[in-house]
């Protein structure tokens, strides 16, 4: 981001005058006033920021200060029309929902903002059982749920949180924690065959603030490592913007398919975002996943622009 309008000053070598740096004017400095972009300030004052003692005057970038109200409502709006341009040449309704790590602000855009959250829900599931136990049976069966979204081991994960309302619970523990503070965990079988936890409705904004705030979380650094290790043939989306570590979800829903992922970006300088990204593809999974090859493509071009970024 070019930087704009802010200064700092970084004083040069102390003026040997008498009475400091200022000279005698330092004595002054309380009785004397002055009006500068139409606010009363000192003299010493109006001299630094006017650059009369010698000081120099460096540029600071604006980049981590949070914008405007104006400006964040011309960005979303400019995000919203590009979006709405992408979304046209979709299978279906899609959805973005950015949060910087560090800020529970979402900037969301799109047509598709909730529904079932499939393998996504394997996130909180696998935090939740690597705090009730950390055995290498518990370990082995995390990785398989994760990296390869494989639902037996993550049904053996689910079991052994208790019955099935006190697995939501701690698994909805686990999703208030990281600051998602609406969305309740499915613990019922609603859809057989399905998973009871796999079929919560977890929306797109609710999903980005839940990953930035679990990037702050020490205790699912062993789960946000293995988002960062997902088998290569559930490598789209996300998975192939560089510095992405995500879930994938997806499964039938009406007469489409929906396509989904969660996760966080993290830029060469250090910023990181909690993203969520779906499509409603009328065409099936393969041309689902295409789409949210699109998707990724058109947030990785533009998720810099949001200030921010570190826990």
């Amino acid at each position: 981001m070019a930087d704009v309008g802010v200064y700092a000053l970084r004083p040069n070598e102390p003026k040997s005058a008498p009475g400091g740096p200022l000279g005698g004017a330092a004595s002054t400095v309380q009785t004397v006033s002055m009006r500068l972009l139409g606010r009363p300030v000192t003299a010493l004052v109006a001299m630094l920021m006017l650059g009369l003692i010698g000081a120099t005057i460096l540029p600071v970038s604006t980049e981590a200060a949070p914008p405007t109200a104006e400006v964040a409502a011309d960005r979303k709006q400019a995000w919203a029309k590009s979006f709405a341009r992408l979304e046209d040449e979709l299978s279906g309704p899609a959805g973005v929902s950015v949060v910087a790590v560090g800020s529970r602000t979402s900037l969301t855009v799109g047509s598709w903002r909730k529904g079932v959250a499939w393998s996504t829900s394997k996130v909180p599931l696998s935090v939740a059982a690597l705090r009730r136990s950390d055995s290498k049976t518990t370990k082995a069966r995390v990785r398989k749920a994760m990296t390869k979204s494989d639902n037996a081991a993550a049904e053996k994960l689910w079991r052994g949180l208790g019955s099935p309302k006190k697995a939501g619970r701690r698994v909805q523990a686990v999703i208030r924690d990281a600051g998602d503070d609406d969305t309740v965990v499915q613990y019922r079988r609603v859809r057989p065959p399905y998973t009871a936890f796999g079929q919560t409705r977890w929306a797109l904004d609710d999903q980005a603030r839940f990953s930035a705030g679990l990037r702050c979380r020490p205790s699912s650094k062993p789960v946000r490592k293995l988002m960062g290790q997902i088998t290569a043939s559930q490598r789209w989306g996300l998975g192939k913007v560089d510095g992405a570590k995500f879930k994938g979800g997806w499964g039938p829903v009406g007469n489409g398919y929906l396509v989904r992922q969660l996760g966080t970006i993290r830029l060469h300088d250090g910023r990181t975002y909690g993203v969520a990204i779906a499509v409603h593809s009328a065409d099936g999974f393969d041309q689902g996943t295409k789409d949210l090859d699109r998707v990724a493509r058109w947030l990785a071009r533009r998720v810099d622009q949001i200030p921010g970024g570190h826990c």
